[in-house]
C-alpha cells in the first residue's frame, strides 16, 4: 500500500469555478429547468413616460433600436419531438399506464429490458476540491500504478504541472495519471461530498453515490462520478420530472431516461455530462455552502418509479433502443424530428397532444423583440434597420420551417433580405438573437407608432430621431405626423437632441406670456438665452404653431449653420426686396445646407404652419448630412 508523504505546510490554492454548458438534447427545455419569464427583451422596452405636455407622452431612447419591434407568439416549450412532459402528466391523470403513454409519444415502439451498468458522469470541480466519502466503503488508489493509498476523511485534489495531489490530514501523494476513489459496495449509505462543483452554472457541494476518477486536466484536475445505471438515474428523474406529479407519468419519465442514458453512454465513450446536452444529473444531495443543510437531489416517488420499471428501456421494431428525446411541452401537437432536426426517424412522428394542451401553461407565449436585437442577429449590424420578417414555409404542426427577414441600412438605403434558418430547423429558436420557446409561433411587426409605417414618407427622418430620443408620441401610439407642430414641441425636440445647459440663475425670461409657475418656464428660458427663439413682440407663444420661416430660423440657429453671402436663392413666393431680410437669410441658409430644395423659383410657403413630419425632416436633415 502507498502511503502519503507527510508534508507540514498547507499549500492555500484559490477555488475559482468553472462553468459547464451544453445544447439541449433529451431534456430540452425540460420542466425544471427552464422557469423563466418572458419580458420584451435585454432591457431595450419601448417605455412610455408621463410628461409635462398633457396631450403627449415621451418615447423613451431605445439604444439604436430604430423602427420596428416583432411580437413573437406561441406555443410548446422545447422542440417538440417525442414525449412531451406535461403531455405524459395529463394523460397519465386520464387513467393511461406509463406503457401507453410512451407508446403514443415514441410510434411503433416495445418495452424490454436491458442489463444494468455503469454510467460515467463528467463533473465540473473547482481548481481545489475536496472529496469526503460518507463511510468507510471506499478505496483510494493511485492511477500510475493502481496501488492502494491510506487516507483518512476528507481527501483535497489539486493540480500543478500537470500532475495530481491528493492530500489528506497533512500527508500527501502526487500522480502523473490521478487517482480513483472507488466505492467497495452500492449500498444505499455509501456516497461522498465533493465540495465546489458547478451544476447549472451555480457552484454548489454535492454529495455523489458511486466512485470517482480523478485525472489531469487543462488547469485543474478532472472529476468523474462513476456509478450504476440505475443509481443515476435517482439523481436524474426527479430533476427532469417534478417526482410530484402522477406516478404513471414519472414511470414514463424513468423508462426515457433510462433508454436515453444507454444510447447516449454508447455514443460518447461511455462518459455522460451533468447539464441538459445529457440529462440534468444533480447526485443525491446538494447545499449552497459547507455550513448549509442538504436539500436532497433525489425523491422517494421518483425513486419508487424507477424500481418499478427496473432495467425498462423503449425498443424500435428491429429491437433497438429508441433515442428516446422529451420535452416540457408541444403546443398541442408533437413534430416530426425531420421537420425540426434533419433525420427522418420511424418514432419520433408528430402525435396529436391534447393531453400536454389541456395541462401545460407554456401555451400562448409572447416576446417582443427589439429591431436592432434582430438585426445585429441576422445581419451583424445594428445599422439595419428590419422592416419586415415573414414566415414563408410552416409544416402540418405549424413548425415554422422558413423565414424571411428583410431590412434596409440606415445609411446607405440598401435592402438585404436573410432566409433562415440557416442550418436546421431548431435553429430558428436562437437565430433573431432571442431564444423562443419553440419554432410554433407567429410574427408580427409593431410599428413604433401606428400613422407612421414603413412606407410613409418621412419614416426614416421620424425614425432617426427616436432612435436619438428626440420625438414623441401620443398616449395612442400615434405620431400624428400631418398635425401642425406647436413651438414648445419644437423647442422640446430641439432641447433633447442639443442638451442645452441651463441659463445662469439670474436670469429671467424677458417675454411676458411664460410666467415663472408655467411648467415650459425652464425649457423656454434655455431656448431664449440661447438665442434659438427670440418671440414676437415680447412673447415666445408656446402654443402657437411654428411657420416655415420660423421653422428655417430656429434650425439655423440652434445648428449654428452659416453661409457666404453671395448664396442666394429664388422663391416663387417670396418677394426678395420686401421680405423680412432676416428670415430671408436664414430660408437661404437651409436652402445653402440642402435641408429645404423648395427654392429655383418653387413656392417655399414661409407663413404656412409646418406639420410634425415636415419638422422632423428638416431638423434630421440638419444633423445629419446624409438624410439631405
Amino acid at each position: 500500500m502507498q502511503r502519503l508523504k507527510f508534508f507540514m505546510i498547507l499549500l492555500l490554492v484559490p477555488i475559482v469555478a468553472l462553468t459547464s454548458t451544453g445544447h439541449a438534447l433529451a431534456s430540452d427545455d425540460h420542466i425544471l429547468q427552464n422557469v423563466e419569464t418572458y419580458p420584451i427583451i435585454d432591457g431595450e422596452e419601448i417605455e412610455r413616460i408621463e410628461y409635462v405636455e398633457p396631450d403627449e407622452t415621451v418615447q423613451a431612447s431605445n439604444s439604436g433600436n430604430s423602427g420596428a419591434t416583432f411580437t413573437f407568439t406561441g406555443d410548446g416549450w422545447g422542440h417538440r419531438i417525442g414525449m412531451s412532459q406535461y403531455g405524459a402528466r395529463g394523460m397519465a391523470q386520464d387513467g393511461n399506464s406509463y406503457e401507453q403513454i410512451l407508446k403514443h409519444y415514441y410510434q411503433g415502439i416495445t418495452i424490454g429490458t436491458r442489463a444494468d451498468r455503469d454510467v460515467k458522469v463528467r463533473l465540473t470541480p473547482s481548481e481545489t476540491f475536496t472529496i469526503e466519502p460518507n463511510n468507510s466503503n471506499y478505496k483510494l488508489y493511485n492511477a500510475d500504478n493502481n496501488e492502494e493509498v491510506s487516507f483518512n476523511g476528507t481527501i483535497e485534489f489539486s493540480q500543478n504541472s500537470n500532475k495530481v495531489t491528493a492530500k489528506s490530514n497533512g500527508a500527501e501523494v502526487t500522480s502523473n495519471k490521478g487517482f480513483e476513489l472507488r466505492a467497495t459496495n452500492n449500498s444505499d449509505s455509501t456516497f461522498a461530498a465533493v465540495s465546489q462543483v458547478t451544476q447549472s452554472n451555480v457552484t454548489v457541494d454535492a454529495q455523489y453515490r458511486g466512485s470517482f476518477i480523478i485525472g489531469v486536466g487543462n488547469n485543474r484536475p478532472t472529476l468523474v462520478n462513476e456509478l450504476s445505471m440505475e443509481d443515476y438515474l435517482r439523481g436524474v428523474v426527479p430533476n427532469e420530472m417534478p417526482a410530484s406529479w402522477h406516478l404513471e407519468a414519472v414511470k414514463a419519465q424513468a423508462i426515457a431516461a433510462r433508454t436515453y442514458a444507454h444510447v447516449q453512454v454508447n455514443s460518447n465513450s461511455g462518459t455522460l455530462v451533468d447539464t441538459v446536452a445529457n440529462q440534468v444529473y444533480k447526485g443525491k444531495a446538494t447545499r449552497a455552502h459547507s455550513t448549509a443543510s442538504w436539500q436532497s437531489s433525489e425523491h422517494s416517488r421518483s425513486d419508487d418509479a424507477i424500481k418499478q420499471t427496473a432495467r425498462r428501456v423503449a425498443l424500435d421494431s428491429s429491437d433497438r433502443l429508441i433515442n428516446a428525446v422529451f420535452h416540457a411541452s408541444s403546443g398541442g401537437h408533437t413534430e416530426n424530428s425531420e421537420n425540426v432536426w434533419t433525420s427522418s426517424v420511424s418514432y419520433l412522428k408528430g402525435v396529436n397532444d391534447s393531453a400536454d394542451a389541456a395541462t401545460s401553461p407554456f401555451h400562448n407565449w409572447k416576446v417582443i423583440v427589439p429591431n436592432a436585437t434582430i438585426a445585429q442577429a441576422v445581419f451583424g449590424t445594428r445599422d439595419i434597420m428590419v422592416e419586415d420578417i415573414q414566415v414563408t414555409k410552416r409544416t402540418n404542426a405549424q413548425s415554422v420551417q422558413e423565414l424571411k427577414v428583410t431590412g434596409k441600412h440606415k445609411t446607405t438605403g440598401k435592402s438585404s433580405t436573410v432566409t433562415l434558418p440557416s442550418g436546421n430547423a431548431d435553429g430558428l429558436r436562437s437565430a433573431l438573437g432571442v431564444s423562443l420557446r419553440s419554432i410554433k409561433f407567429d410574427v408580427e411587426r409593431n410599428d413604433i407608432f401606428t400613422d407612421v409605417t414603413n412606407t410613409f414618407s418621412g419614416f426614416d427622418e421620424i425614425m432617426f430621431l427616436y432612435d436619438r430620443g428626440v420625438i414623441t408620441g401620443y398616449p395612442d401610439n400615434s405620431f400624428k405626423p400631418n398635425q401642425t407642430i406647436t413651438r414648445v414641441q419644437t423647442a422640446r425636440m430641439l432641447d433633447r437632441e442639443l442638451n442645452l445647459t441651463a441659463p445662469p440663475s439670474s436670469y429671467n425670461i424677458k417675454a411676458t406670456d411664460i410666467p415663472k409657475d408655467s411648467s415650459y418656464y425652464e425649457l423656454f428660458r434655455k431656448m431664449e438665452y440661447h438665442g434659438i427663439m427670440t418671440g414676437n413682440n415680447g412673447k415666445l407663444n408656446p402654443g402657437g404653431n411654428l411657420s416655415r420661416a420660423q421653422m428655417a430660423a430656429v434650425l439655423t440657429r440652434a445648428f449654428n449653420l452659416t453661409k457666404p453671402n453671395s448664396a442666394t436663392f429664388k422663391y416663387a413666393d417670396i418677394n426678395r426686396n420686401t421680405y423680412n431680410q432676416s428670415l430671408l437669410k436664414e430660408i437661404d441658409t437651409i436652402a445653402y445646407h440642402g435641408i429645404t430644395t423648395e427654392h429655383s423659383n418653387r413656392a417655399f410657403r414661409p407663413n404656412e404652419s409646418t406639420n410634425r413630419v415636415q419638422f422632423s425632416r428638416f431638423m434630421t436633415r440638419a444633423i445629419d448630412e446624409s438624410f439631405r
